[in-house]
């Protein structure tokens, strides 16, 4: 219904008629009000994050839980930011900016053209996957791996039936390859030197210490898994939906600390694979990328998410997979692939030796490694022989 109003204007002596706007409807004012109430919330929420992480609180549970699920917190702003400049409202706008601007330092550069690099020598692809300790289907693992044609491939949560499926499946096209228990490590590559140890002071899992001969070159690989870090909480009255109240990440920041010191004792070129069971977003991913490079970042597009707490819907939501590799190397390409029956997808990058402007082609390089230098001989802990 049309509300007319009339109006006397005293300086021009006349009466002048207006239709007045019907008063919004229920729905437009409910959005009004939810976008009055988010837009500050999210934004609230979204800052003190930041804030706490630029004062040190990192170390803080509900800090290191919100480093995880970081990308989607700025998903309202989707919705938030137009629906505050349909309001022309300055307060709105501010309000949304900040987080919006805070997105874009965080996560812009993932979403930008990529420059041209230089390589001298040959390219190589390395690939990482956490095929899920109860997958069964080894078909499905391996065509997700030879969808990708990787040089070499580390394999985590690798159970004992999966490992001989696979170790058939590909022995005559990676005839070096090494099974630990949890898991395993495929090349095409020679491998020259091998090691078996465990992260976190022998507390942790068990990760892989490999030297490829890389068309000459020595490259060493490291492929590992830090510890899961469970999340605490209680559920009161028994109820199924529980009140967390911290994250148990000690044992992962132990063995990602061990890993920082045995990187200290490695020259020359290293790629390093697994699921870190960090983002992008966690202190220690920041100490990792003081030594290596994020492959993902170099010359990925994208999130590039590759877990999902959901597997049946498929719906990837954070990313805790990665190659790093060291300054000597630079990553031209890098992909998710698919799930393959797992709830991780595989990492694959394709490498290259970075060109310098003294150096026409890469040349060996001697490795200050703790290794030993008698070269391990093949064995395996799950009796799985090695495939000549």
């Amino acid at each position: 219904m049309k509300i007319r109003s009339t109006l006397r204007d005293p300086a021009r002596g006349r009466t002048e008629n207006r239709v007045a706007s019907p008063p919004p409807g229920f729905l437009k004012r409910l959005a009004i009000a939810g976008l009055n109430l988010l837009t500050p919330l999210n934004t609230g929420l979204i800052v003190t994050y930041y804030t706490l992480r630029w004062l040190g609180g990192g170390h803080l549970w509900f800090v290191d839980g919100l480093g995880y699920v970081l990308p989607w917190l700025f998903s309202p702003l989707l919705v938030l930011l137009p629906g505050a400049m349909l309001r022309r409202s300055r307060l709105l706008v501010t309000l949304a900016a900040a987080p919006t601007a805070l997105f874009l330092i965080t996560y812009g550069q993932l979403y930008m053209p990529r420059l041209p690099v230089r390589v001298v020598g040959p390219t190589f692809t390395a690939m990482t996957y956490n095929v899920l300790y109860r997958n069964e289907d080894a078909d499905q693992v391996a065509t997700a791996i030879e969808a990708h044609a990787p040089d070499f491939f580390g394999l985590r949560e690798l159970e004992p039936p999966m490992a001989q499926a696979l170790e058939r499946r590909f022995g005559d096209r990676y005839p070096d390859h090494r099974i630990e228990p949890s898991c395993g490590f495929w090349s095409r590559y020679p491998i020259l030197q091998y090691e078996a140890f465990r992260l976190g002071g022998g507390e942790g899992g068990w990760a892989q210490h490999v030297v490829l001969d890389i068309d000459g070159t020595p490259v060493t690989v490291l492929s590992v898994h830090p510890r899961s870090p469970p999340l605490q909480g209680f559920h009161p009255l028994g109820l199924p939906l529980g009140v967390p109240t911290g994250f148990a990440n000690e044992g992962r920041d132990a063995d990602v600390r061990g890993l920082l010191a045995r990187l200290e004792q490695i020259d020359g070129p290293l790629v390093v694979i697994g699921d870190f069971n960090l983002s992008d977003q966690h202190a220690l991913y920041a100490e990792l990328t003081r030594h290596l490079r994020d492959a993902h970042r170099e010359s990925g597009w994208g999130m590039g998410f590759t877990f999902t707490r959901f597997p049946r819907l498929g719906l990837p939501t954070w990313r805790i997979d990665y190659v790093f590799h060291s300054p000597d190397l630079v990553a031209l390409s890098t992909a998710v692939g698919n799930y393959g029956g797992s709830d991780h997808r595989p990492v694959i990058a394709r490498l290259g030796f970075r060109a310098t402007e003294k150096q026409s082609h890469p040349s060996p390089r001697r490795l200050r490694s703790h290794l030993g230098s008698a070269v391990r001989a093949p064995h395996s802990h799950l009796g799985l022989s090695r495939l000549k």
